[in-house]
C-alpha cells in the first residue's frame, strides 16, 4: 500500500498535467484568423536598383574614386541580395567591398535595412485587389510591410504594432486588432489579386516565379526554420484556393500555479518584457538564433527582430557576409530538447567545427497551429470582374484563403488531479487494503482521543442532605421543551430500600 501511494505521488509530481481533446467542433468565430504574409520571390526590383545606382553616381565620392557605369553599379547593388541567404561567392567579394565603400562615403554610413526596403517591390504594386469577410477592402489599409525570415513581406492580420520587440511587460495586442473569420467558404475569407511584375525581376529568392505565402499565428515572428509556419508557393496565372483548418491549444488557469519545469510550458504573459508583451516558442527560437549570430559576427541581419537588449548592436553590412556564410549551417540546425527518459543528443560537428544552436525555449501553454490544403485552376483569361468592375490581367494570380469547415479542434491542458481528487485516491487505496477510509480515521480519532479525554474528566459529586447519600451528577443538555430529570437507576450507591426513589429534579 505504501509503495502504491508513494508511486502515485511521484507520478503526480513529475507529470501534474494532462492533455485532452476538448472538442472537434470549436467554432471558427472564436479563434484568430492567421497572419498572412505575401512575399515576392523577386527581392530586388530592377527599376529600383537602377534608381539607386543613378543616385550613387551623383555623389562625387563615387565618381572620383570609381569609374563605373549605371549598369556596372546596378550589378554591384544586386549583390546585396546575398543577405537573404547569408552567402557570397569568391568572385563577388571585391565588388561587395567596393560597394560597401561607395555606400559608406555616399551616405556617411549606411543602413542596410533602409536600402533593402528601398530595393524591394512595393506592396501597392503587387497587391491589385483585396477582399476580406465578404467585403472589398483597400489593400493598402489591411496589408503592412513586416519582417519575416524571407525579408520584408506584405502582411495581413499581424498583431505586432512594430517590426521589432519593443520594451514592454504588458500585453500590448488588443484582441480587436486580430481579425476573425465570420463564415466559412472562399467568399468570406481573404482574397487577393496578385501581380508578380515579371518584367522587374533581378534577384530571385528561389529558382521559381511568383509568390511565397506564409501562414502563421498573428503574434509570432514567422521563421520557416522554427516550425509553426506554412509555406505555399503561388505561380503566375493560377487561381488558388487555400483551405484552412486550425488546432487551438490552451491551458487552464490553475496550471500556471505549477513550477515551470513541471508543466513544461510558458504562458504568453511570462517573459513578456523580453518578447514585446507576448511569449511564444517561435519568438524564443528567433531571439536565441539572433543572439548566436551576434556572438559570432557581432551584428544582426536586417530582417531579424531586435529586442531592447540588442538596441546597440549594428545591422550586418557587406563586410559581414563572409562571417554569415561561415556559420550559416550552424544557424540552420537546432539542438533538440530531451527529457530524462529520452536518448541524449549526439553532436555531429560541422565543417566549421561548430554543431548547432542550443536554445532553452519551452513550448507555449497557449498556441494555434494552422494546416492548409490547396487546389488551383489555370487563370488564362484576359479580364477579371472584381466588384462588378472589369480588370485586365496579365500573369496575375488570384488567391483565396479561408476556413472550409465551421468546426476546429480544441485541445485543453488541465491538472491531472486536483488536491481533493488526490486525497480521494489516497482514501480509496487505504480503504481497499485496510478496509478503512478517511471517515474511519476521524472516528478513530474521536473514540481513542476525544472520548477518552472526556471520560477521564472527574465527575461532580453532590450529597442528599435528607439521607446523607452521595450522588454523581451528570451534566445532560436538556431539550428546550423539557426539564432534565435524574432517575433512580442513575444514582450511584443506591443499595438500600430505605432510599427515597422519587425522581429528583435538576434545575439548570
Amino acid at each position: 500500500m505504501s509503495f502504491i501511494i508513494f508511486d502515485m505521488t511521484l507520478e503526480y509530481q513529475d507529470s501534474p498535467t494532462v492533455t485532452t481533446v476538448e472538442t472537434n467542433k470549436y467554432p471558427i468565430q472564436e479563434i484568430n484568423y492567421p497572419a498572412i504574409s505575401i512575399c515576392n520571390i523577386n527581392k530586388i526590383s530592377l527599376s529600383y536598383a537602377i534608381d539607386l545606382a543613378e543616385e550613387l553616381l551623383e555623389f562625387k565620392t563615387t565618381t572620383y574614386n570609381f569609374n563605373l557605369t549605371v549598369e556596372e553599379l546596378t550589378s554591384m547593388i544586386i549583390i546585396m541580395g546575398n543577405f537573404y541567404h547569408f552567402d557570397i561567392k569568391e568572385d563577388e567579394l571585391k565588388q561587395a567591398y567596393s560597394l560597401h565603400t561607395i555606400l559608406e562615403r555616399g551616405y556617411n554610413g549606411y543602413n542596410v535595412e533602409r536600402i533593402m526596403k528601398r530595393l524591394l517591390p512595393r506592396c501597392r504594386s503587387i497587391l491589385w485587389q483585396c477582399s476580406w469577410n465578404g467585403k472589398d477592402q483597400d489593400c493598402n489599409e489591411i496589408f503592412f510591410l513586416k519582417k519575416t525570415s524571407d525579408g520584408h513581406c506584405c502582411t495581413f492580420n499581424s498583431a505586432r504594432r512594430f517590426n521589432d520587440f519593443d520594451d514592454t511587460d504588458s500585453f500590448i495586442f488588443a484582441s480587436k486588432t486580430v481579425e476573425r473569420s465570420k463564415e466559412t467558404g472562399s467568399e468570406y475569407g481573404l482574397s487577393v489579386l496578385l501581380n508578380p511584375l515579371l518584367y522587374d525581376y533581378t534577384y530571385k529568392l528561389l529558382p521559381i516565379l511568383g509568390f511565397k505565402i506564409l501562414i502563421y499565428s498573428s503574434f509570432d515572428y514567422p521563421n520557416t526554420f522554427n516550425g509553426g509556419v506554412r509555406e505555399i508557393f503561388v505561380p503566375p496565372k493560377v487561381e488558388m484556393f487555400l483551405n484552412l483548418n486550425a488546432f487551438s491549444f490552451y491551458s487552464m488557469p490553475d496550471v500556471i500555479d505549477y513550477d515551470i519545469n513541471q508543466r513544461d510550458c510558458l504562458f504568453s504573459m511570462e517573459q513578456a518584457k523580453k518578447f514585446g508583451g507576448y511569449y511564444s516558442y517561435t519568438n524564443c527560437i528567433s531571439h536565441c538564433r539572433t543572439l548566436d549570430i551576434i556572438s559570432f559576427c557581432k551584428c544582426i541581419p536586417f530582417f531579424y527582430l531586435v529586442t531592447p537588449d540588442m538596441a546597440d548592436v549594428r545591422n550586418c553590412n557587406l563586410k559581414d557576409l563572409l562571417c554569415l556564410k561561415k556559420y550559416r549551417e550552424r544557424w540552420l540546425h537546432l539542438e533538440p530538447r530531451y527529457e530524462k527518459f529520452m536518448e541524449p543528443f549526439h553532436e555531429t560537428k560541422l565543417p566549421d567545427g561548430s554543431c548547432c544552436i542550443t536554445c532553452n525555449c519551452l513550448p507555449s501553454c497557449e498556441d494555434i497551429t494552422y494546416t492548409v490544403s490547396t487546389s488551383d485552376i489555370p487563370l488564362n483569361i484576359p479580364y477579371l470582374y472584381w466588384n462588378r468592375k472589369k480588370t485586365r490581367i496579365n500573369n496575375h494570380s488570384l488567391v483565396h484563403i479561408y476556413f472550409g469547415s465551421s468546426g476546429t479542434t480544441r485541445i485543453r491542458q488541465d491538472m491531472l488531479l486536483y488536491w481533493y481528487e488526490l486525497m480521494s485516491n489516497y482514501g480509496g487505496i487505504c480503504s481497499f487494503f485496510l478496509g478503512i477510509s478517511i471517515i474511519s480515521l476521524i472516528e478513530m480519532l474521536y473514540f481513542f482521543i476525544i472520548r477518552r479525554i472526556k471520560s477521564e474528566s472527574p465527575p461532580i459529586m453532590t450529597t442528599n442532605s435528607a439521607n446523607n447519600v452521595n450522588i454523581k451528577t451528570i451534566n445532560i443538555e436538556p431539550r428546550e421543551s423539557e426539564r432534565a430529570i435524574l432517575y433512580w437507576k442513575e444514582i450511584s450507591g443506591a443499595v438500600s430500600k430505605d432510599i427515597d426513589l422519587t425522581p429528583l429534579s435538576l434545575n439548570r
